[in-house]
């Protein structure tokens, strides 16, 4: 059986990696750890945002010696033409010191949401706020309030960890 250690204690992460292990049918075992991503609380832009998925997946192998792939997953945002986009990225490290790395989907935030990131604060936190709700970050995520629910942060990882995936057997085969 294979040990995946996940790089967080977020539900919202931790049910995307379920899910795919559930769909690949696949004789694993899922553990989760709270490791730092050694980046900002809010990663401002995809070179950071990696940075932290990276930080993760390796993280994770270090902390349990049985866990065979160290997954991290990592939502930021990134500007483009001077406006604020969602952004998030995923790694798959193994024991080999191999690491594969991808990103996903990205969305304009509206103004509102950009101004609270601008000024310092974590986008969770103001999403939140928009939506009079709590810890939207662990649920269906600022993607799920902005698309109503059409995709969800889970769903948001999901295809990322998807195409981590998809290289690994990629790699395999070369």
């Amino acid at each position: 059986m294979e040990i995946i250690g996940v790089g967080t204690k977020n539900p919202a992460k931790i049910e995307a990696v379920t899910r795919l292990v559930s769909i690949e049918g696949a004789d694993a075992e899922i553990r989760s750890f709270e490791v730092p991503s050694r980046v900002s609380a809010m990663p401002m832009s995809d070179l950071e945002t990696r940075q932290g998925a990276m930080n993760r997946a390796r993280a994770v192998l270090e902390k349990d010696s049985e866990v065979s792939v160290g997954i991290g997953l990592e939502g930021g945002v990134s500007l483009l033409d001077g406006e604020m986009f969602l952004c998030n990225w995923g790694a798959m490290a193994d024991r080999s010191g191999r690491i594969i790395t991808a990103g996903g989907a990205r969305i304009r935030l509206p103004e509102i949401l950009a101004e609270g990131v601008r000024r310092g604060r974590e986008l969770g936190d103001v999403a939140d706020e928009y939506v009079h709700q709590k810890n939207v970050r662990k649920h269906g995520g600022t993607i799920g309030i902005l698309t109503e629910n059409r995709v969800t942060r889970s769903d948001m990882f999901f295809h990322i960890l998807e195409l981590l995936k998809g290289l690994s057997e990629h790699r395999k085969k070369r």
